[in-house]
């Protein structure tokens, strides 16, 4: 009799557990203090985090997308690196790339950022060091595969961080900060392997390429170790926020109905993300901005096969990445202001694609060197995509920081499989410098982009699925059992 009496009690105090989590009322607005209070956590914030952040994602762009700019600087001729090798040894850091991401976001979950993600940075840096020593095309390959395992961590770690300390309001404009350190990254690279080529190629017995790995890599290093001074936790547990400002940055978030405090992966994140359509439309849109960013990513190659000096084509990237990283904060400050981050991608999306159209329709694709840089340049949007929609990604499934995380890391990890794969084909260096293929094929995914984003918002505005929507739909379930079972 006693054991009946305990096991109702359980079950009335889950109910009522359940109906409390469901009609917890939202957050009163700030008081005019705790607003003040609020910009100085804000901008502490962003002089911490967010600058951190900014340049351990430079570094990031510095050591993964270092290949060409290794590739015209030697590392062609000593490892006989032609066509598929080279494309193989862009491949195999996505290999690497994908395998640990999915589980290193759920992991991130349970650990301080503030440890995981500095060490990563500072690990990948020493690894770049190392590739200075490769000699064959397999050692190249095993060294670019283990760079993206430990590079695997960071960028959705990063945005899920971003995500418990931001705003809807204010979200947009910073992870369009953070990601616009790798498209700045794409400037300095290029100045560094100009200068390289200029200066330090056959110092010491080294061609440039090993210097470019050394000096490139030691930046992620010393960046890992200033990371473990500077980046927070969480709103609940980082030593530098404390009182009304801890207080502030939890009931700010809790307001717009996110929830900061991790639980644990369990069967309901996984219905959250595995049965609603975002998470594969958001695949989808991902793959697709990502195949989009083709022409940007040769650039350097194309002027090189054009018959240009391997300084030249190093220099020439230089702006056009500058230019793109103003272009992303832009599109993501303006997301952020006028709300409907569909209709920015979009814009981006629409604006790419005329460009594109004009690179594979005008003279059979060898288009003259004037309109290729137009175009070149005319297409950095496609870059501001990639931040807008992560942030519409994080907004989406914010019921809880493991659906969050989840989601995140399967729509980076999946959607930067597959354009490595076919663009060991479209983009393959012996088409260079016309790269026919390669232009139809960034034309065809951009709009098939558009598509995508235009159906994710149709679901959005009628709530289709939405996962929290599901979540609830699940407690009632859970309650209504118990009852029936009392």
């Amino acid at each position: 009799m006693e054991k009946h009496q305990v096991n109702d009690t359980i079950d009335a105090l889950s109910r009522t557990s359940s109906h409390h989590a469901e009609t917890t009322p939202v957050p009163s607005e700030l008081s005019q203090e705790e607003k003040i209070a609020e910009k100085e956590l804000v901008r502490k914030l962003d002089w911490r985090l967010m600058i951190w952040a900014f340049f351990a994602y430079w570094a990031n762009g510095l050591d993964r997308n270092n290949m060409p700019n290794a590739y015209t600087n030697g590392l062609k001729e000593d490892l006989d690196l032609e066509s598929s090798a080279y494309n193989w040894s862009i491949t195999m850091f996505f290999i690497g790339y994908v395998i640990l991401q999915i589980p290193s976001n759920i992991v991130i979950t349970k650990v301080r950022p503030s440890i995981m993600l500095p060490c990563v940075v500072t690990l990948w840096g020493a690894i770049v060091c190392f590739m200075a020593l490769v000699k064959t095309h397999s050692a190249l390959f095993g060294l670019r595969f283990v760079l993206g395992v430990s590079e695997a961590p960071f960028y959705p770690g990063m945005v899920f961080l971003l995500g418990n300390w931001y705003t809807r309001q204010e979200l947009g404009t910073r992870t369009a900060f953070f990601v616009a350190g790798s498209q700045f990254s794409g400037a300095f690279s290029g100045l560094i392997s100009g200068a390289i080529a200029q200066t330090l190629d056959g110092a010491h017995g080294m061609r440039g390429w090993k210097w470019l790995f050394i000096i490139e890599g030691l930046i992620g290093v010393v960046i890992g170790i200033t990371g473990f001074f500077l980046i927070p936790d969480y709103p609940h547990n980082t030593r530098w926020i404390v009182d009304e400002h801890r207080d502030i940055a939890c009931k700010r978030l809790e307001r717009q109905g996110k929830k900061i405090i991790a639980t644990g992966l369990n069967m309901t994140t996984l219905r959250n993300v595995a049965t609603t359509p975002y998470i594969y439309l958001f695949i989808l849109i991902f793959t697709c901005m990502q195949l989009g960013m083709g022409i940007l990513q040769q650039f350097p190659i194309i002027l090189r096969e054009m018959g240009y000096e391997a300084s030249f084509a190093n220099y020439m990237s230089v702006p056009v990445w500058c230019v793109a990283a103003i272009v992303i904060v832009t599109q993501g400050y303006l997301s952020d202001r006028y709300g409907k981050r569909h209709w920015h991608i979009q814009a981006g999306a629409v604006w790419t694609l005329i460009f594109y159209i004009l690179l594979v329709a005008v003279n059979g694709g060898h288009v003259p060197v004037p309109l290729l840089y137009v175009c070149t340049y005319m297409i950095v949007p496609v870059l501001g995509i990639s931040p807008i929609m992560m942030t519409w990604n994080n907004e989406i499934h914010q019921c809880d920081p493991e659906t969050r995380a989840l989601a995140i890391a399967m729509v980076n990890s999946i959607g930067n499989l597959a354009p490595n794969f076919i663009n060991v084909v479209a983009w393959t260096v012996t088409q260079a410098p016309e790269f026919r293929i390669g232009k139809i094929v960034s034309t065809s995914t951009t709009a098939l982009m558009i598509v995508l984003c235009a159906i994710v918002y149709i679901l959005e505005e009628h709530k289709i699925l939405l996962p929290k929507a599901q979540q609830r739909i699940e407690t009632e379930s859970v309650g209504e059992k118990k009852d029936e079972e009392a």
